[in-house]
């Protein structure tokens, strides 16, 4: 009777190793799958952080050329007639706006970034007495849009990142119920 409550928790044992190597090996997998994912994820949120990180300067530098062209165009009506105050003023704004535009579009270009060609086509088709006004709503616009997708990525590298340790900690339990089994 001994002998055969032996072999039955012998049997039992047996299976329960069997079935914890087998969780573990399931486990393990997804480990590695889940850590190739994240580390694939991780690799794109750097790219991804570059780029964003190199349009936001070029986006601020389109803002500084056209402040600098721009902004003290009011101050040059001093002894000049009001034809030629105009003609200054739009030839400096004209330039200040083809130069803005140049650079979001080579930036967009450099970095195939499609909504960086498509705010340079924006940028180049605005028109009116308020086409600078409406450049930097653009430009405005297109860093509150890059803004909110760094924080949407950050949010998923932490998502990423939580799954992981739990994935490690789940592994490193079943291997000790292994053990424990085993022993």
């Amino acid at each position: 009777k001994a002998i055969a409550e032996s072999e039955e928790k012998k049997a039992k044992a047996e299976g329960d190793l069997e079935m914890s190597s087998k969780e573990l090996a399931s486990d393990v997998q997804g480990l590695a799958d889940l850590h190739h994912e994240c580390m694939t994820k991780a690799e794109d949120f750097e790219a991804e952080t570059k780029s964003r990180a190199e349009e936001l300067a070029a986006i601020a530098k389109a803002k500084e050329v056209i402040k600098e062209n721009v902004g003290g165009a009011e101050s040059l009506s001093y002894g000049a007639s009001f034809v030629q105050v105009a003609s200054t003023i739009a030839s400096r704004a004209g330039l200040a706006r083809y130069e803005a535009v140049r650079m979001v579009r080579d930036l967009g270009r450099r970095h195939h970034s499609a909504a960086l060609a498509q705010l340079a086509s924006r940028m180049g088709a605005a028109v009116g007495d308020d086409q600078f006004a409406k450049v930097k709503g653009l430009i405005q616009d297109m860093i509150e849009r890059l803004e909110s997708e760094a924080e949407a990525d950050a949010k998923k590298k932490a998502y990423c990142d939580t799954e992981l340790s739990e994935s490690e900690a789940k592994e490193a339990d079943k291997t000790a119920e292994i053990e424990k089994l085993t022993t």
